[in-house]
């Protein structure tokens, strides 16, 4: 497993550059939330923080995956709640398509809406369960990345996110400081589901009161075949992690 420092100083470059986009992103989900929960961050400073630059995070090693294959790419956001990284994602990255999946009906309309407000047209948003959707023929190892961000501990990440990946394409797991006790227990899961850690990427976000927090973006590629009963239903991926 290699380690490369994500430096946040690019990615803010990269949000100014679409500051426009970014700026009606912000004031519409202020505007919704006031209607529906969708979010705790409220604080403009750290909207842009947490939600924003947290979700560009993973472009610079997507776009080295870019530039091996010359092809541009399909990812999906699994869980996606309010559209975080797709959303971003989506924005910076026009001639990549996005699928963006999350169960909560309340945010797959906020994320329709705000689709259609910023006129992204290479995001489509799915409503349904990762466990159940993951098993449907068009999505199954469809895919060249798969992000799973604040969603749930990683051995159950692996199992939701990785049969959408298609062979010797990425899983893509946001973890905070306690990365590495994450990836001790997920290590029988990824391996389960056809996966090998490749590459840790630590960075630094700051707090309201400007205290760095430490995250850190996991790849896994994907080298063979998930086996065909996973992912399983959730209630059994609760209790019975791989």
């Amino acid at each position: 497993m290699t380690e490369t420092t994500i430096q946040i100083d690019q990615l803010q470059t990269l949000l100014q550059s679409h500051q426009e986009a970014f700026e009606r992103l912000a004031q519409f989900l202020l505007e919704e939330n006031k209607k529906v929960n969708l979010t705790r961050i409220v604080d403009p400073q750290q909207m842009r923080m947490r939600h924003f630059v947290d979700s560009l995070a993973v472009i610079p090693a997507l776009d080295a995956i870019v530039a091996k294959t010359g092809k541009p790419l399909r990812i999906i956001d699994v869980g996606s709640g309010a559209g975080f990284p797709s959303l971003p994602l989506a924005i910076v990255r026009p001639q990549w398509t996005f699928c963006s999946l999350e169960a909560t009906a309340k945010k797959v309309k906020f994320q329709q809406a705000a689709a259609e407000t910023l006129k992204l047209k290479n995001l489509q948003v799915l409503h349904g369960r990762a466990e159940e959707m993951a098993h449907q023929p068009a999505l199954r190892e469809q895919f060249d990345i798969a992000c799973g961000r604040a969603l749930a501990a990683m051995p159950m990440l692996a199992e939701l996110l990785a049969a959408f990946v298609k062979p010797q394409g990425h899983a893509v797991f946001w973890k905070g400081s306690n990365v590495q006790e994450e990836l001790t227990a997920a290590q029988d899961a990824i391996r389960t589901m056809g996966c090998q850690v490749r590459r840790r990427l630590p960075y630094e976000l700051p707090t309201e009161d400007n205290q760095m927090v430490n995250f850190s973006l996991v790849m896994c590629q994907k080298t063979k075949p998930s086996p065909k009963q996973y992912p399983r239903v959730f209630g059994m991926i609760k209790k019975n992690p791989l």
